[in-house]
């Protein structure tokens, strides 16, 4: 005998349809929540972005972290910069070029970075004094947008990437360069 139930369900299949339909709102929460977007989610490109801790870029062994670019009030700026070496031989840095300026890296003293190591440029390691001054003027560019930065290595070859421009503030205070006037 078949009776009408007090929700309003009717028949002996009616508690398979609520299990079914249970099962279905389960299995649809990944689905909806959006846990998983895919490889080109931008959730996953945070590491490699730009931002006011500087430019993240690797090129063969070589991996560069906070390159930023401080300009002082007179148009000269500076690329700051830690360069490591994660490769069993010893790399150097041969030339670099910002907003599309070619600048003359002989006079920056020690540009080899020896396996396993590290250099700075434009502020001291490890309470060392500031070495390595990368140092571009004029730059035609705004602070608080990015610029075009190109370093070349000898072996791990050549990194483009955009770095951002910031004033001589806070963290960056004492890191533009000297006034050239």
């Amino acid at each position: 005998m078949i009776t009408r139930r007090r929700d309003g369900m009717v028949g002996p299949h009616a508690g398979r349809k609520r299990i079914a339909a249970a099962v279905l709102a389960l299995a649809m929460v990944p689905l909806l929540s959006g846990c998983w977007q895919g490889f080109g989610a931008s959730t996953t490109m945070q590491n490699s972005m730009n931002s006011g801790n500087g430019a993240q870029v690797t090129v063969g062994e070589i991996r560069v972290e906070n390159a930023t670019i401080v300009k002082g009030d007179d148009g000269a700026a500076q690329l700051i910069m830690s360069v490591f070496n994660r490769g069993p031989a010893s790399d150097e840095l041969i030339g670099v070029a910002i907003d599309g300026q070619q600048l003359d890296v002989s006079g920056l003293g020690n540009t080899t970075v020896e396996p396993g190591g590290f250099l700075t440029f434009g502020y001291g390691a490890e309470g060392e004094p500031p070495a390595g001054y990368i140092v571009v003027a004029p730059l035609d560019v705004d602070t608080g947008s990015y610029t075009s930065v190109s370093l070349a290595f000898g072996t791990a070859g050549v990194a483009d990437f955009e770095a951002v421009v910031v004033p001589p503030v806070g963290y960056y205070e004492g890191l533009a360069p000297a006034t050239t006037s």
